[in-house]
């Protein structure tokens, strides 16, 4: 059997109504030479049906005997996957028809230095499909730094070179938030960025309030900052992550808990106007809520 160019991975669970959309916004992609590995994470309604249903030699699906979250799910595609690049999506999303077809010619301009090729995507409403904002690349090369603040990539959007994994490890499945974020910090303090700039991907905004992922999120954001020693030794830096998490917290209905994040945040680094400028763009955007849902990626449950 011929390896192919890129491996796709689908972490499923429990989403049979939308995983169609993304199976076949893979299968209708412009480049063809790839493999589409769908892990379902142990679902109880028709997931197994939908996949079953699609007659195509690419797609392969693996089913995981106990549900064991998103992080688990996409190693275990990872480590059965055979193309030299890997790619993502979740169940929910949704690719443009160019996104591997641009992105794989990209790399083949680039140096080995380079791991990952990213791109821009729309926001998108799942109630009703209307386009919300969009997000387009800016950062490019060394950007291990700028993830040390930020996560500013979609994970929708990635072409990730297959020995990328093989140097920076797997998901952490420790982590009830933020896998991605890591993963991607990880990668970049071994490998450069690059981008293309257009709009590849469509990442669904759900309408669910902050709140009902708050003991995942705040635990799982503290265990990541944690983890990376450089976000907390640098006091520029964590003042950022703790003012984000203090508004997060504000707007799912913890004032008490927020203020106390963002009093620590001043406290920490005073002079930071970096800092100042983020939380006055934040308190002032009229979309507050689903703003900061979009600012740091808060959709799954």
């Amino acid at each position: 059997m011929s390896r192919p160019a890129v491996s796709v991975i689908i972490p499923t669970h429990n989403r049979a109504d939308l995983l169609r959309r993304a199976i076949d916004s893979v299968l209708y992609q412009t480049f063809e030479d790839f493999e589409l590995l769908v892990v379902d994470d142990a679902s109880t309604d028709n997931t197994p049906e939908v996949v079953e249903s699609i007659d195509d030699g690419r797609v392969r699906y693996l089913r995981l005997k106990k549900n064991s979250g998103a992080p688990v799910a996409r190693n275990t595609g990872i480590k059965k996957s055979r193309g030299e690049f890997i790619a993502f999506l979740d169940d929910d999303d949704e690719w443009l028809p160019m996104r591997l077809e641009v992105q794989v010619k990209k790399f083949e301009a680039l140096e080995e230095e380079f791991g990952v090729v990213y791109g821009g995507f729309y926001y998108v409403s799942q109630q009703d499909g209307r386009i919300l904002g969009k997000r387009l690349p800016q950062f490019r090369g060394d950007v291990y730094r700028r993830f040390l603040r930020e996560n500013f990539v979609g994970s929708p959007t990635l072409l990730i070179r297959r020995e990328c994994f093989k140097r920076a490890g797997l998901f952490d499945p420790k982590l009830t938030s933020s896998q991605d974020w890591d993963m991607w910090l990880r990668i970049a303090k071994h490998y450069k960025f690059d981008y293309v700039n257009e709009i590849v991907a469509k990442y669904y905004v759900h309408g669910r309030q902050i709140s009902f992922n708050m003991n995942k999120y705040i635990p799982g954001r503290e265990r990541f900052i944690n983890k990376h020693l450089d976000i907390r030794r640098n006091p520029k830096i964590m003042s950022i992550h703790l003012s984000q998490m203090g508004f997060l917290l504000i707007f799912g209905g913890n004032a008490e808990k927020g203020l106390r994040y963002i009093a620590r945040s001043i406290a920490m680094a005073p002079f930071n106007t970096e800092n100042y400028a983020k939380l006055i763009e934040l308190a002032l955007d009229s979309r507050s809520v689903e703003y900061i849902k979009k600012i740091l990626h808060f959709k799954k449950d």
